[in-house]
């Protein structure tokens, strides 16, 4: 048996999907034809970042996570389009909105939380606006006493 060299995701058998309510279907939150899911995991951080502020990134990352606990509260996987358990969950693996994703979200994700501000980038972000307050404050005695 030939392997498969497809790397695109097949797409989804939508008969299957007719009794999934809508707002839990495939695309609700990401589409299929998202352009972002053609760049490469390495490039998705700047590809984002270009074309998306931090405060959008994170409202999507959020969305995306709460389209799984949806699904998870939901409860049929096979009705959702999802298929039995990954295979990871097999070996105790507690079981979590992620896993109630389809690839393509899942990869979505993944580039959203690349995307996100790194925790020494929050950090440098933090010491900035300290020392413009510092500064400002400093300018703001000075002014204060010249007069």
């Amino acid at each position: 048996m030939q392997a498969s060299l497809d790397l695109i995701a097949p797409a989804f058998n939508y008969d299957a999907l007719s009794l999934c309510p809508d707002h839990l279907w495939p695309e609700a939150v990401v589409s299929l034809t998202e352009a972002s899911l053609l760049v490469c995991d390495e490039d998705s951080r700047a590809y984002l970042r270009e074309r998306m502020p931090i405060d959008q990134i994170e409202a999507e990352f959020y969305r995306i996570h709460d389209l799984g606990s949806q699904r998870m509260e939901f409860g049929n996987r096979a009705l959702l389009g999802l298929g039995g358990a990954r295979s990871y969950q097999d070996c105790g693996t507690p079981d979590g909105p992620i896993n109630w994703l389809h690839e393509h979200e899942l990869k979505r994700l993944n580039q959203l939380r690349l995307a996100m501000p790194s925790n020494g980038e929050e950090i440098e972000a933090a010491r900035l606006r300290i020392a413009q307050r510092i500064a400002a404050r400093k300018q703001a005695r000075q002014s204060r006493q010249a007069a």
